[in-house]
């Protein structure tokens, strides 16, 4: 790819994040807004850092420092987000985290390849673009494939739960959507594990909630409603049940 081309398809990214952003904004998606600015921050940095600095030093000033800088740079994004989210770290966030953590080492090991020593064990480092290696794709591979995981991350909301502070009329309400979802699904062991669940949320779940031990009793009584939820993929909008896919997607969500 040459330097006009990553020059544009940066722009594109960050028009991207930016979109994400200000649709997280209007969807009053707080989580997903903060997780969204933030990455849409470190990529206009990234993207000024290149464009004001380093594309303006030459080949023997700018191989010492630009696969630190972007390292740094991926980094700092893993980190963010994980302070953002460690309090609620969805499949989704978890895994791009971990990819954004493993292609920060992957880029310092390009680097070592090609200013320190080589890393596939030739005589000297590897500065030239003839002796590109495996690790060299591997890096550039992963650093499309993050971006990608990046925007899923900031787009993909949080799967539907039922608040703790719900009044039990409101909860039996849900129960009944949840159980009249679950009568259209196919006889497995989701749905026979969300029955089972579904059957302790009634013992637990209706209690004044005047005293402590009522509320304790409440709380555990919606703890198990949202395991049946998770169980049998339900949401409020959702009419028909989902396939693999729609559960695979539903699983990076929860």
């Amino acid at each position: 790819m040459t330097v006009a081309h990553m020059f544009i398809v940066a722009l594109l990214y960050i028009a991207l994040f930016f979109i994400a952003a200000m649709y997280n904004h209007i969807k009053g998606r707080k989580d997903l807004f903060i997780n969204s600015a933030f990455v849409f921050f470190i990529y206009v940095i990234s993207h000024l850092g290149t464009t004001l600095w380093l594309s303006s030093l030459s080949f023997e000033q700018v191989l010492p420092v630009h696969y630190l800088f972007y390292a740094a740079g991926t980094g700092i994004l893993a980190l963010g987000l994980f302070i953002i989210n460690q309090e609620n770290l969805r499949k989704i966030m978890l895994i791009t985290i971990s990819l954004l953590a493993f292609e920060a080492l992957i880029g310092y090991a390009v680097h070592i390849d090609r200013n320190v020593v080589a890393l596939n064990g030739a005589a000297t480092p590897n500065i030239e673009g003839s002796t590109k290696w495996l690790l060299w794709d591997l890096r550039n591979f992963l650093s499309q494939f993050t971006t990608f995981t990046v925007f899923l991350a900031i787009i993909l909301p949080s799967i539907y739960q039922v608040s703790k502070d719900t009044q039990n009329t409101d909860a039996f309400e849900i129960m009944e959507d949840v159980e009249a979802y679950m009568a259209q699904l196919k006889a497995s062991k989701s749905k026979e594990r969300a029955s089972i669940f579904l059957e302790a949320t009634i013992q637990n779940l209706f209690e004044p909630k005047n005293t402590l031990r009522d509320r304790l009793i409440t709380s555990i009584g919606i703890t198990l409603l949202n395991e049946a939820i998770k169980e049998c993929c339900y949401e409020p909008k959702r009419k028909k049940p989902i396939g693999s896919f729609g559960r695979f997607v539903y699983w990076l969500r929860s």
